[in-house]
């Protein structure tokens, strides 16, 4: 028997105040690679997923992918590249992430490509390196060599003058035009058997900037995550996190990032502790942190850090050390804890260390429990602000008038929009409300539908989303419908469903809503209550507490 599913599905979702969501799960394309195109982990990653020995039981089961995702992979393999396999329905940034640390753990990657990278950039880096050496010593296309040579130079097409670019990672070298795998390898080759890279930077002042800042619910979920944005590993026991609490201007706590090296165009995790109860620190947290730093992470939202050369190594900024890179203004205090319980990404790779700190001029604002992107180098996506109006779709900082903010970029992949927000605070949110005593224009009652009363938010915070593509239920089967949903506050609290259904029994089916995480509400289970046309309020199952931008599925 079938059934027609007119999927015809609307959520009103209202968030709570004074949270924002951003960036790139399952399923769908990631839009921010965890591989260079090129690179050992590409390699890594083909090999393992082309190889007959990996079958589905073991993509399934060993390496815990979706049973879909783990089939599609089987089914449509062999890949050439790693963008085919972001590719594959059901394969998201969870996945790949599973993927890429199964092939790392299980020696499918080839050590060692630190040096590799490192010797590169370092290589391009060089105010030495010419076009003619290029060309001719490293064998590079012409054209490629020109391009890398006009690159470096800036807008001034002087190398050597103040605006040269500064190559941060082999990402930005693979984007410029004629740039491939094959001059990858060339520049690669000649760079490591010409001495670039090949020890960690002892002297001198090193590029790194704080590349992610983490500030999640509880004591514990609390990281700080560095990057080499210079041409040469980094000593990491001569880098220092120094943190300025409340209205102290200097450090209040200082610690080391850790030992060892880090290679250029790499990040380095640190964190409070591995260690708690629960789900305080939580495990993705755990899982990408390298280093702990005790008491220097217990920070809160107007707590300010920097970043310094600890010349002497001995985990102080003081003497001859120089600082690198802050998070806020060490020397003024917000008025209010502006960055609680949100993660920051960095965008602008260029290093801050004085002046007017504006956070959007540098990081992009995701969910305080919004752990993929630890320990994935950041890109330069930061731009100018555009002139897009209130309401209307914007990417990172960029494309919002003055005055607006680009609020509710989705994590999971599924749209790298959110929408311009007027933030000026409207007369009478805050209050208190319910569903007989509605609030004044431009605000919405939130939280109603749970708790009995709710409070006013801006009307931006609450939206209505639908699918109206007609499809058949297959008997005894299952289908999935879905809706995008960005530009809101981070966390959903009424969440309304509205179903279309054609059936000669709706007392068979089972419906079922899942949010951006997977996280599933059953609306009707079998039930004599589901009619052709039927309403119903998502109550149990879907935290309140999690991501609410994202594709929303109902099964």
């Amino acid at each position: 028997m079938r059934g027609l599913l007119l999927a015809f599905v609307r959520f009103s979702l209202v968030f709570a105040m004074g949270c924002v969501a951003g960036d790139p799960e399952e399923p769908g394309p990631s839009l921010a690679p965890l591989v260079d195109p090129g690179s050992v982990e590409e390699a890594g990653i083909l090999a393992f997923l082309n190889d007959a020995s990996t079958t589905f039981t073991l993509l399934d089961i060993d390496v815990a992918l979706d049973r879909r995702a783990a089939r599609n992979l089987v089914d449509e393999r062999p890949f050439a590249s790693f963008a085919e396999v972001d590719a594959v329905p059901y394969v998201g940034s969870v996945a790949l992430q599973k993927i890429l640390t199964w092939a790392l753990e299980n020696g499918w990657v080839e050590e060692n490509d630190g040096d590799r990278d490192g010797a590169t950039l370092a290589l391009l880096n060089d105010e030495e390196t010419t076009f003619t050496l290029l060309d001719d010593d490293v064998g590079l296309d012409r054209r490629a060599a020109q391009n890398l040579m006009d690159t470096r130079a800036g807008a001034d097409g002087v190398v050597g003058s103040a605006d040269d670019v500064v190559f941060v990672s082999i990402a930005q070298v693979d984007a410029v035009s004629y740039v491939g795998p094959a001059a990858l390898d060339l520049l690669a080759t000649y760079a490591l058997s010409n001495g670039y890279g090949s020890e960690p930077v002892t002297g001198g002042v090193p590029c790194a900037i704080i590349s992610e800042v983490l500030e999640g619910p509880g004591r514990n979920n609390k990281a700080v995550e560095v990057f080499n944005c210079g041409p040469e590993a980094l000593s990491l026991d001569q880098l220092g996190i120094c943190l300025v609490r409340n209205d102290d201007t200097t450090c209040s706590s200082t610690a080391t990032v850790g030992s060892g090296s880090l290679a250029s165009g790499e990040v380095w995790v640190t964190c409070r502790t591995r260690t708690g109860e629960v789900i305080d620190p939580y495990q993705p947290l755990i899982d990408a942190c390298d280093a702990e730093i005790g008491g220097t992470a217990i920070f809160n939202g107007d707590d300010r850090l920097m970043l310094f050369h600890d010349a002497d190594a001995n985990g102080s900024f003081d003497g001859e050390d120089v600082l690198l890179d802050t998070f806020g203004d060490p020397n003024t205090r917000p008025a209010d804890t502006i960055w609680a319980e949100l993660s920051f990404r960095r965008c602008n790779l260029e290093p801050f260390v004085s002046g007017d700190f504006d956070v959007d001029d540098h990081y992009t604002r995701h969910g305080s429990t919004s752990f993929t992107h630890l320990g994935t180098p950041p890109q330069q996506t930061c731009g100018p602000a555009g002139t897009a109006g209130e309401g209307e779709p914007c990417l990172d900082t960029m494309g919002c008038a003055e005055g607006l903010r680009c609020f509710g970029r989705p994590n999971d992949g599924s749209s790298p929009y959110g929408q311009c927000v007027d933030p000026t605070p409207i007369p009478g949110e805050g209050d208190l409300c319910d569903r007989f005593s509605p609030c004044n224009d431009g605000l919405v009652c939130a939280g109603w539908t749970i708790f009995g009363e709710g409070i006013c938010v801006p009307q931006w915070m609450a939206g209505r989303y639908r699918d109206d593509v007609p499809e058949a239920i297959p008997a005894g089967g299952t289908i999935e419908r879905g809706v995008v949903v960005s530009g809101l506050a981070s966390v959903p609290v009424d969440i309304e469903v509205t179903t279309h259904i054609v059936h000669p029994r709706l007392s068979d089916l089972r419906v079922i809503l899942a949010d951006p995480n997977g996280t599933e509400s059953i609306l009707w289970d079998r039930t004599s209550e589901l009619e052709e046309w039927s309403r119903s309020f998502a109550l149990n199952g879907i935290s309140r507490d999690d991501e609410v931008n994202g594709r929303w599925t109902l099964r």
